[in-house]
């Protein structure tokens, strides 16, 4: 006889419809109490919901005994006749070689077996064993942690049409009662209560302080706030599609994102930012690494005076504005070493970039230095001061020079650090060399010691323009 947990998962699958007839589902099951009440509900359900059952484990190798979890889950696929895949992996190895903490490449590692699964079997659903308490925490996470409305709208109960969480209107009390009824006992992760993870320390402090403090009912009332708001993020997203529609031009033979700016700032600044995020995501299929500065880095030049501007972002991302268009743009394939001879004056076409540099020499009155360029993408230099030649070059291992307005040197590591330039990005950033000193990191800033001063009689004004946006 079906019990009342049973019944309720049946009526929240069929709500969200999360399986369909005749489909393959994986079953994430970890051994825990959580993944295995997934396990036994969808056993319990598979003869209605007319679909068939794969049980997938991914042993982390976090733990000397994490082989009984694996042997663990695979004695109850056996006992419920269903079919079994289990993968080991050393994490500590992975994490290290993917760059991410512990719990993201534990993440990382568990779709791509999920994915790899799916191939194999034709599996066109992955069941995962998430339920209110782990939304309830992961929207105090998304707030500890800055997030915006998707973040603060807690664990989809469908994502990508593929992955299902049938758990998600139970709290851990009733599943850990379910399991009870059933008599079935669960394996214990002793590194749930390892506090040392963010999510741990949400779980087993921040919680309970809420609980006994301001709110019992501080899980319910957080995944009522994020179901009210995840509605209304669906709902914007509805508005933010159709936007970028109106706003994005179509132009041949391009895989650049580029929109009208006078379309773009018709829409109020709660959809200009979702319409920066929906661009971001279909330049590079993700959002991440990508943070709120970044967005209010974008809009400052969206809303800026220049009407030429550019920032390079993360994961291999520039956007730029180029008069009325707004660019989104994958960063080229990384240049050679590149030195060039910069003509002066003159202009000089850099293969490598595919930018120019124009050089003008001019004389001022002297005193008059009342209009001085902020030195990104053109600058102005105290010619006196100047040793010729001038070349053009990306970075060379221990390069050093004063940013304007500051006293002593600079590595140019550190400063591009201090810029917050992507690691990725820094070798691509051109510098104009006068003798052994770095006069100009185009983009950013000149040196302090070539600046032009009231006793200045001869400039030199050096512009920098990328090909691509003057075309």
């Amino acid at each position: 006889m079906e019990t009342r947990f049973v019944r309720e998962m049946h009526r929240f699958i069929s709500q969200h419809t999360m399986i369909e007839d005749g489909e393959t589902v994986l079953v994430a099951v970890s051994g825990g109490a959580d993944s295995l009440a997934l396990l036994y509900g969808l056993h319990a359900l598979r003869i209605h919901l007319n679909c068939h059952l794969h049980v997938v484990h991914l042993n982390h190798g976090l733990r000397e005994d994490s082989a009984a979890d694996a042997e663990f889950v695979h004695e109850h696929a056996k006992r419920l006749g269903l079919p079994f895949t289990g993968h080991t992996v050393d994490l500590h190895s992975l994490n290290k070689q993917w760059k991410l903490s512990v719990e993201a490449a534990g993440r990382k590692a568990r779709y791509e077996l999920y994915e790899s699964v799916c191939a194999q079997t034709g599996a066109t659903k992955v069941a995962l064993g998430h339920h209110q308490d782990d939304s309830a925490e992961t929207v105090l996470m998304n707030l500890i942690r800055g997030a915006g409305s998707n973040g603060l709208k807690g664990i989809e109960p469908v994502r990508d049409g593929k992955f299902v969480r049938p758990l998600l209107q139970f709290n851990r009390t009733e599943i850990e009662t379910y399991l009870t009824k059933i008599d079935v006992v669960p394996r214990h992760d002793p590194t749930n209560k390892d506090t040392q993870f963010l999510r741990n320390r949400i779980r087993h402090e921040l919680i309970p302080l809420l609980e006994q403090k301001y709110n019992p009912n501080i899980k319910t009332g957080l995944y009522r706030t994020a179901e009210i708001i995840s509605a209304e993020s669906a709902y914007l997203d509805e508005i933010t599609f159709e936007a970028y529609e109106a706003c994005k031009l179509r132009v041949p033979q391009s895989k650049d994102i580029m929109l009208d700016r006078t379309r773009f700032l018709h829409n109020h600044t709660v959809l200009q930012r979702r319409l920066i995020r929906h661009s971001i995501a279909e330049s590079i299929g993700h959002i991440s690494d990508f943070s709120f500065d970044h967005y209010t880095a974008i809009l400052t030049i969206i809303n800026g005076d220049k009407p030429n501007a550019a920032i390079t972002l993360p994961n291999g991302l520039n956007f730029r504005r180029a008069y009325q268009q707004l660019i989104f743009e994958s960063t080229p394939a990384h240049p050679q070493d590149y030195n060039c001879l910069l003509n002066i004056p003159g202009d000089t076409y850099i293969s490598e970039l595919d930018v120019e540099i124009q050089a003008d020499l001019y004389d001022i009155p002297q005193g008059d230095i009342s209009t001085v360029p902020d030195g990104t993408y053109e600058a102005i230099f105290d010619f006196d001061t100047i040793q010729l030649p001038l070349t053009v070059r990306n970075r060379q291992k221990g390069d050093r020079f004063q940013p304007y307005g500051m006293e002593g040197t600079k590595k140019i590591k550190d400063y591009l650090m201090d810029v917050k330039v992507p690691l990725s990005e820094r070798d691509r950033i051109p510098m104009v060399i006068s003798g052994n000193d770095i006069i100009w990191v185009i983009g950013f800033t000149t040196h302090e010691k070539y600046k032009i001063l009231h006793q200045t009689q001869r400039v030199l004004q050096l512009n920098y323009e990328n090909r691509k946006t003057n075309s």
